[in-house]
């Protein structure tokens, strides 16, 4: 813009500058209307080239003559990156195999090929295939396109057409399905874990394990063997019927008969719980509704501590007639009607 050398000194600068604002000033050129867009250009061209940061950057390639960042060059205008990829590391390998000769260790980065290095990222299917002559009328017809030197091929469609080659050979296998089975384990087994079985659907039996705690319907994956080509199962675990017992989460319920005379005036009485005998307190006049509950002798919890016992109360009678009893309610059913 101002007729200057690239290694042209501020000095030089500043008096091209003076000439040159001076023959376009607008005052000077009033019948010229592009004299003040000139003007303006030679302005914005001395700030830049008088500034050593934005000539630097001007000189770089990184700005334009108005200071303007440059974009980024378009698709199809830069040299071929697999191009140059290929070059860098035949003059590679042609010093590994100098080195080779001369007894000298190879220090280059070109010890593999291109064609190790496709294998490498794509597989080896993608570097044995073999090269196909390119198509003269179309690397023509790309040359005019893009109009730029050294540009034999479109990089991304090259990259595009080597991933749709590996996708071919690297199709996912569908998932095999997933089979479903059922197990029934005693309380005793949820309280302590243990090992429970399924078969699959080619025969092979697989054992798995079940953890303590596990409760009334929760659900196990278990793997399928390795050299099966079923999938895995999913394996959901009942707890079976207990003759005193029933699960409910982590908590075990059960029941306690108590004679009439516990039931009003209290009392203990010796429950056999799932892991051992326990002394319980009955308290004075509890009906069939009373709920003792007794912490931490339920099933293990994922927290590391455990659910708790809930013992019903059912008040029965004496299995033979209590003349006792029987005296005491008539006296008591007198006593309400007097």
């Amino acid at each position: 813009m101002l007729g200057l050398s690239r290694t042209a000194k501020p000095d030089e600068i500043k008096n091209a500058y003076r000439q040159l604002a001076k023959t376009w000033h607008p005052d000077q050129n009033q019948g010229d209307p592009e004299a003040g867009n000139r003007f303006a250009e030679i302005s914005h061209a001395y700030r830049l080239l008088i500034d050593p940061d934005m000539r630097l950057k001007f000189d770089n390639g990184h700005i334009d003559a108005r200071g303007r960042k440059r974009t980024r060059p378009m698709r199809g205008f830069a040299a071929n990156p697999f191009k140059a990829f290929k070059q860098a590391m035949a003059s590679g390998t042609a010093a590994s195999a100098g080195a080779a000769a001369s007894g000298q260790p190879a220090d280059t980065p070109g010890d593999a090929s291109f064609e190790e290095m496709v294998s490498h990222i794509f597989g080896d299917a993608a570097a044995r295939e073999p090269k196909q002559a390119p198509d003269r009328a179309t690397t023509s017809r790309r040359r005019s396109q893009s109009d730029a030197p050294g540009m034999d091929e479109d990089p991304l469609d090259a990259l595009d057409a080597l991933f749709e080659k590996w996708k071919t050979r690297h199709k996912p296998q569908a998932a095999a399905p997933v089979s479903r089975h059922h197990v029934e384990i005693d309380l005793k087994a949820a309280l302590t874990g243990s090992r429970a079985e399924i078969t699959l659907a080619d025969g092979t039996t697989v054992g798995f394990e079940v953890p303590a705690g596990t409760v009334d319907g929760a659900e196990i994956e278990v793997p399928a063997p390795a050299a099966s080509a079923l999938g895995p199962a999913v394996v959901t675990v009942r707890h079976r019927k207990h003759p005193t017992f029933r699960s409910l989460g982590a908590d075990i319920h059960g029941e306690q008969t108590i004679e009439l005379a516990e039931a009003v005036l209290g009392g203990s009485i010796l429950f056999e719980g799932l892991d051992g005998p326990l002394r319980l307190a009955v308290p004075a006049w509890s009906g069939s509704d009373t709920v003792l509950r007794v912490q931490d002798k339920g099933l293990p919890t994922a927290g590391g501590g455990r659910g708790a016992l809930l013992v019903h109360l059912r008040v029965v009678l004496p299995e033979t007639p209590d003349q006792q009893l029987i005296d005491l309610m008539r006296i008591s059913r007198k006593a309400i009607y007097v």
